[in-house]
This record gives C-alpha cells, structure tokens and sequence, in this order.
C-alpha cells in the first residue's frame, strides 16, 4: 500500500484527490495567462499541481519549474520554498529519486534561513521515504534521525507538533518493515496509531491502522492485517477518501487471495471493487494498479482467458502513462499464461520484452524473474540446452545482484562511518583546544599567586586537580568515541552476515533445480554426451555448501558472541543441524526462508523447531525465538 507523503498531508495541504479534469485545467491556464500579479500567478501553478502531480508527472513538474522562476525573479523565498518541496514530491512520485532530493535540499537551506525546523524536519522525513523507496534502508534511518532532532528543536521553542511525531513514527514503520524487521516496524507504527487516536485524527489513524496491517501481513497473520485494513477502510469511507479507500480494498482483495486455501469469493469481490472505485474517481494509475492485481489473482486461479482481457485493458493504460515498470510486470505475466496455454512462442515473446524493459529501467530483481521463467518455458518445450543458458543466466544475476547490495551496504555504512568518525575528531579537537585553554589560564594564574605562600599552594593544588579533571574528562570523551566507532563495525557485521544469508538461500535454490534439470539431461543420450561433463563441473563449483556454512558461522560467531557454544552449554547433546536451525532462528528467518536454506518443505522447519524446543527444556508457552534472542 502507498502511503501519504508527509510534505503533503502534514505541513502544505490536507490530502485530496482532485481528479484529472480538461476543463479545470484550460480554465486554470487561461487564468493563469491573463493574470499579472505574481502572486496570484503562484497560487493558480500550485492549484494545477495540485491536479497532475499523480496522473501527469511531466506538467506537474513543470508546473513547479514555472513557479520557481517566478518566486526566484520577484525574491519571494517562502513561496520559493513551496515550489522547490512540489518539485521534489513530483519527482518522487515518479521514482527519480536523485532529482527529488536535489529539489528538498535547496527547500531545505530555504527553511533553515527562515528558522522553521518543523518544515525542514517534514522535508528530512521526505527524503528518508525517497531512500527507503530506493532500498538504502541504512540511509533512511540516518535521515530520519536527523529529522527527530529539529522535531525536538520545533518542540522546545514552541508546542509538541504530534503530527511530525506521528509521521516520524509511521515513516519507520515503513522502513523497518521492508528491512524485515517486522516486530520493531509494528512497535513504531502501533506507537503511530496510538498518537493519532490521542489526538483524533482520523486520517492519520487509518493510515497507520493500515501499516500495522502490513506488518501483521509481512509475518503472516493475513487475518489479523485484513482485520486492521477493514477497520481502516471504514474510516476512508467515512472521510469519503475514495483515493484510499480504493488502496486499501485492493489491499484487502490480495490479502484473500493469499490466503491457503484462497478465499475466491472474498478476493474476487474486494479486488472488482478496487477497479469500480478507479473507475469512479477516473485516475489511471489506480485503474491500472487494480486491474493488474486482478489479472494476477485470475492467472493464480488459472482463469487465464479472463487474465488476458484484464490485462490487455491495463496494458493500454499503461501505454498511456508510459509506464514501463507496469508494462514489463504486463509483460511477464502474459507470457505465464501463453506458458499455461502452451503459446511457447509467444510466452517466449512476452517474456524476452519483459526482459528488455526490465533491463532498459534497471531493475535487476526482475530480470531474475525474466530468466527464470525463460528457463521454464525452455524446459517445457524440452529445449534443455536453451534451459541450461536460462539457468546459468539467472545464477549470474543472481550473483551480481548479490554483490551490488553487499556494496551498496558497504558504501552507505562507510559513510556513515567517516562522517561520525569525523565528528569525534572534531570533538576530540575541542575538548583538547579547552583543556589546554585551562591549562593557559592555570599557569597565569599561578605566576600571579606565586608570592603569596601557603595560599599560592593552596591554589596550585586546587588547579592541578582542575587540571586531572579535565583530562579525565578529555579520556571518557575519546573512550565514549571509540565504544561508537566499535557499534559501527559491529553494525557493519551484521549488515555482511545477512549478506551471507542471502547468498545461502539464492545458493541453495540453484543447486536444487540445476540437480532436477541434470537428471532430465541424463535421459537423452545426445544431449547427455554434450553437456554431462560441463553440468558435473559447474555442480561441484557451486556445491560447496559446507565451505559456506563456515563462512556464515564465523560471521555469525562474530556478531552474537559466541553463540553455538552458548547454546551447547544449554543442551549438550544438541547436533550441528540444530545449531543451524537456531542461528538462523536468531536471525529472525522466516520458515519459509529457513525452509529455503536447508533444502525442506516449511513442514520439516516447523517439525524441527518443536524438537529444538524440547531439546532446550522450553515449556509450551515460551517463545523460541525470543529465548535464541538473549542468548
């Protein structure tokens, strides 16, 4: 679900859905034309802003490059401010996240000339959404930090602003939710809930019932997240905010499809509700949103005719907005179904131009989708050798996706690391510049006092001890330092063991499917002859899953202190499996991720964590996860 964007529903305007009129539109424009009077010229480009910024990105951007010429020529920095913030948010809503950033940052230095921490810490906030988007989840958070400290600036000189804290609040949920972190997500997002049913807000509330929702959804409590998102959806309702009444029901629709075994009935009617709302309030992007939700649902329950005509109404929104995400997604799904249908040239078809869109816009996730189900259709047709250059595609990508995010990682970490470490020098710096400062004075002082006797000792004695203060002072400073320079390595362990993680279970996954395509190859004796040697040799390179159990361990071992011999002094007769099981329990794996990593089915996961439980003397009602927790 997409969630408002805190510059909008919190400091500008209060959110609503103003649908794409022509006529609205020339009447503004004309206005607009005949008008002289800057101000008034201003007002009318927010108004067509207002209009386009989530159907027409390209006007609405330029209605916000037209405001600023105007506010830069008549000197006018508060509106200057206004239009640099809608330039951002247009740019954000069309994923072009360095140009966003760029446009809040001059907002920014605007806002901080004029003294109002609580529009630059709104803006911090718009950034840390730009970064979560992009997935630097580390930089996120640091912005929203940053945001936290003119929140508490904006409070101390004037009221406690609950709306910031509310958004502070949701806007970490939203981070920690797509780090994983869904235990920390829900507490920052219940925390939100609860602030904006204090103050009454409603919109506010509904939104965050909706996050909480999402949580419950990402650990699997489906039943609980469409509990939440109906108690939400009732509130937009109320409001009349069909924009996200539309979201949430689409949200609701999918949640029943996910459901084992799926709720057809329920999905089926909350996700035509989802596109007869779309339809309503005639905003394209929802219309093609649900509708390609719809389509997926159809393809899930093989209803594939049905599949093809949703998707060929949404593919032609999608031409129209121009919108090659949606179309590749279009794309791939498409060529499922004329996979289903046995169409092999034409699921090869859409399948290669999913491809190429997902490689024209950089999207190396979905290029992993591309190829593996290249490799399926390939397989199907029994063109194992086509297969084979699918599969060997996949596991390079595979790799360089792997790498990328490790590096990514690494740079965010780093820094992070050389601006604190620059930060405790500079402070480092000071507190020395005082304590010789002291020191100065102290020897002023004592050539002064010398000709007094015993008061002249006296003093010096007094100063000396001054002295060994401040250099106690100056010790705890640099320790205090170091002891943060220590977290951050610590931290950047942690970041390299979920790597190793990730690695494991992309690895793991790979040998599993080459191992099925190998004994298909072993029943043509032609194709045997060719390609035998070559699979045997790339199976032996990348089997060496005992090699990277070691290597996990001992970044393992690293960050939670030694824990598989903790965990042996609990239970000695405890085996090398469990210790695995456990370590990655401690990691918060999902079953399904851990299922994934040990090569069984979600049931043998479970089967082992009630004989790992036994085997630790834990009663019924403790939790496993949360006892490996404080180990």
């Amino acid at each position: 679900m997409t969630y408002r964007i805190i510059l909008i529903s919190v400091l500008l305007y209060p959110l609503s859905i103003i649908s794409q009129e022509a006529e609205r539109l020339n009447t503004l424009e004309i206005e607009f034309k005949k008008s002289s009077d800057p101000l008034h010229q201003l007002n009318i480009l927010e108004e067509l802003w207002k209009i386009t910024v989530y159907d027409d990105a390209k006007n609405a951007i330029n209605y916000a490059e037209e405001a600023i010429e105007i506010a830069e020529r008549e000197k006018l920095d508060t509106k200057l401010a206004r239009a640099y913030e809608r330039l951002g948010i247009a740019y954000s809503n069309i994923s072009k996240y360095d140009k966003s950033n760029i446009a809040y940052l001059k907002a920014i230095e605007l806002h901080k000339k004029a003294n109002k921490p609580r529009f630059v810490s709104g803006l911090l906030m718009n950034q840390a959404i730009n970064f979560k988007d992009n997935s630097k989840y580390d930089s996120a958070l640091h912005y929203m930090e940053k945001s936290k400290k003119y929140m508490d600036l904006e409070a101390s000189c004037c009221i406690d602003d609950s709306l910031l804290l509310i958004n502070y609040n949701s806007i970490k949920a939203q981070i920690y939710v797509e780090q994983g972190k869904y235990l920390l997500s829900l507490d920052n997002a219940i925390e939100a809930t609860r602030l904006s049913k204090m103050i009454n807000d409603s919109i506010q509330y509904a939104d965050n019932l909706a996050i909480v929702g999402d949580n419950n959804r990402a650990l699997n409590n489906n039943k609980e997240a469409i509990s939440y998102l109906k108690e939400s959806l009732t509130i937009y309702k109320s409001l009349e905010d069909t924009y996200y009444e539309c979201q949430t029901t689409r949200s609701i629709g999918e949640l029943y499809a996910d459901l084992v075994p799926i709720e057809k009935d329920s999905a089926e009617f909350y996700l035509k509700t989802a596109i007869n709302l779309a339809n309503k309030i005639d905003i394209p992007l929802l219309q093609m949103q649900a509708l390609n939700e719809y389509g997926e649902y159809l393809v899930k329950v093989e209803n594939y005719n049905n599949a093809k005509r949703i998707f060929y109404k949404s593919s032609k929104i999608t031409s129209r907005l121009n919108d090659n995400y949606s179309l590749s997604r279009i794309k791939l799904a498409q060529g499922n179904i004329e996979l289903n249908d046995g169409n092999y040239d034409l699921a090869l078809r859409h399948t290669y131009k999913a491809l190429k869109l997902k490689k024209d816009i950089g999207l190396l996730a979905g290029q992993l989708a591309s190829h593996e189900q290249l490799y399926e259709i390939y397989k199907t047709m029994g063109n194992f050798k086509s297969a084979l250059n699918q599969h060997i595609l996949y596991k390079e990508l595979s790799d360089s996706l792997y790498n990328q995010e490790k590096s990514i990682r690494f740079d965010e970490l780093q820094v992070q690391f050389d601006t604190q470490k620059k930060e405790t020098e500079i402070a480092l710096q000071n507190e020395e510049i005082k304590t010789l400062n002291a020191q100065a004075e102290n020897d002023k002082l004592t050539k002064t006092l010398y000709g007094i006797g015993m008061f002249s000792f006296i003093a010096i004695a007094g100063l000396f001890y001054f002295g060994f203060r401040q250099r106690l002072k100056k010790n705890k400073v640099e320790r205090e330092k170091q002891e943060e320079i220590y977290k951050q390595e610590i931290a950047f362990k942690k970041k390299e063991l979920a790597s190793q993680t990730l690695h494991l279970v992309q690895k793991n996954t790979f040998i599993q499917e080459l191992k099925e395509n190998l004994e298909k190859i072993k029943k043509s004796p032609e194709l045997f002859k060719v390609e035998f040697r070559r699979l045997v040799m790339l199976l032996k390179k990348e089997s060496a899953e005992d090699k990277d159990w070691e290597v996990f361990k001992s970044y393992f071992s690293e960050v939670h202190n030694n824990f598989d011999n903790k965990i042996k002094a609990i239970a000695k007769d405890i085996t090398e499996k469990e210790i695995r099981l456990a370590s990655f329990l401690r990691m918060n794996l999902s079953t399904k991720e851990i299922a994934s990593m040990l090569n069984v089915l979600p049931d043998s996961v479970l089967k082992s964590k009630y004989r790992l439980k036994k085997k630790l003397a834990l009663n019924k009602e403790d939790d496993l996860t949360q006892f490996l927790n404080t180990l």
